[in-house]
């Protein structure tokens, strides 16, 4: 399966390793693990009172913080939580850190960070979203879920080495039966991941795309939305047996296709479709929205270019094509004097827009880009609902959008992409919401 290219990180650790074993076992959930407490239990000889642990709510959907707690400790009593699941095929993952109990006896994770551990700042599911597969395995494949069962957790508080409380919990990916199926460039002349959710009535659906990394990055993404109701598509432009092996010379037409086969589908209110794209796929998704106006409903571009740049990695010629000649293009990033035209004409869009970015993106300055898209947008009195979220201290990273990813907020995962990891997660719980709140009101 195709790695992340150059400069942009494996977009989010363990999304690339999960792609090659997806296709190979289509009737499973691929994903990687968010964990989920319950409320629990049990009692310590060491307390004047029954250590209690207590996870809110006691069961929840992937991207649902949970609230967790540990009631009756003695004061200032130094205790390790550790988080363990098994998941559908049999790998074992866990997470643990260490905390100091307040005068109280009580510790909450929401509002205390650890003093050592798997992560680090306080972060209520940095126990979620810094679970690793047991024994450090190099290569995995990523957490499978289960397409029908909520799965099943265990949450432990250690004391010197002995289980002094404990609590079983329970997370699911979807509320919602999504049924999943896989597009081939043969039957249908494009490649990718549909996820249709078992909905009565027409939704608004979406078209997601990544960027330099290659091959179907964003089916996690696309199976989120669907969980919401969206019926989604997640599209690989490239990296993909059939497909251009680099980004360079994409033609437009390819997603026009997949938008067009999209707007077909039961389920799809073919007059609210929208297009998503992450880093370079933002200029793509930008593209869509300026030259197919009577196919993109709407654009979501996260960690976005404002232009279009040179194919990549080599930079000897378009990345886009549009009825067979050059998108123009530009190998500067800012203010391409080499070729102005390259400059997407943002205003053009017929729909609302959607931006994120991180201030401290160390791929490119997605921030000033986003925010010479949005005074584009408003020097040109556009009639649509147009949105900036920016994160001063996150990095190129939110451009995954999904929150509470595993592998993503250990402190040994330093992104070269920008921000900590922290800042990053923070960015990310608060961004998803956000995006689902925009899209609802934007029809």
């Amino acid at each position: 399966m195709p790695r992340p290219a150059g400069r942009k990180l494996a977009l989010v650790l363990s999304f690339a390793f999960v792609v090659g074993s997806w296709r190979s076992q289509p009737q499973r959930w691929r994903f990687l693990l968010l964990l989920v407490p319950l409320l629990g239990a049990s009692i310590s000889e060491c307390s004047s009172q029954p250590i209690r642990i207590s996870v809110q709510p006691s069961l929840s959907t992937e991207d649902q913080p949970v609230h967790i707690a540990v009631t009756g400790l003695p004061p200032g009593q130094s205790v390790s939580l550790h988080l363990s699941s098994t998941d559908v095929d049999g790998v074992k993952w866990e997470s643990s850190a260490t905390y100091r109990a307040g005068a109280s006896g009580d510790l909450s994770l929401d509002s205390i960070a650890p003093t050592s551990g798997s992560y680090s700042g306080v972060n209520g599911m940095g126990l979620i979203s810094s679970m690793l597969p047991v024994k450090n395995q190099v290569t995995y494949t990523g957490y499978f879920w289960s397409n029908q069962q909520p799965l099943t957790f265990t949450l432990e508080v250690v004391d010197s080495g002995a289980v002094i409380a404990s609590a079983k919990f329970q997370r699911r990916f979807s509320p919602i039966p999504v049924a999943i199926h896989s597009e081939t460039l043969a039957a249908d002349g494009f490649v990718g991941d549909y996820f249709a959710p078992e909905t009565e009535g027409e939704h608004p659906a979406f078209l997601t795309f990544g960027g330099s990394e290659g091959g179907n990055s964003t089916f996690l993404l696309a199976a989120l939305l669907a969980a919401h109701g969206y019926p989604s598509l997640a599209l690989a432009y490239f990296g993909e047996p059939g497909l251009p092996q680099t980004l360079s010379n994409i033609p437009l037409e390819y997603f026009a296709k997949a938008v067009q086969w999209l707007d077909a589908q039961p389920g799809v209110d073919p007059d609210r479709v929208w297009v998503l794209g992450g880093s370079r796929g933002s200029e793509a998704a930008l593209l869509l929205g300026v030259h197919y106006p009577q196919l993109v409903h709407g654009v979501i571009a996260s960690s976005p270019g404002d232009a279009a740049l040179c194919s990549y990695p080599d930079c000897s010629g378009p990345a886009w094509t549009l009825d067979g000649q050059p998108v123009p293009y530009t190998s500067q990033f800012l203010n391409p004097a080499d070729d102005p035209a390259a400059i997407i004409p943002v205003e053009q869009i017929a729909g609302p827009a959607f931006l994120d970015c991180g201030g401290d993106d160390q791929v490119w300055t997605s921030c000033t880009f986003a925010d010479a898209i949005m005074n584009r947008l408003n020097a040109a009195h556009d009639l649509y609902p147009h949105e900036l979220e920016a994160y001063p201290e996150a990095g190129h990273g939110v451009d995954i959008l999904v929150p509470y990813e595993p592998a993503t907020a250990g402190p040994d995962t330093a992104l070269v992409q920008g921000g900590t990891p922290d800042a990053n997660q923070v960015a990310l719980a608060e961004v998803w919401p956000q995006l689902l709140a925009f899209i609802q009101s934007a029809g």
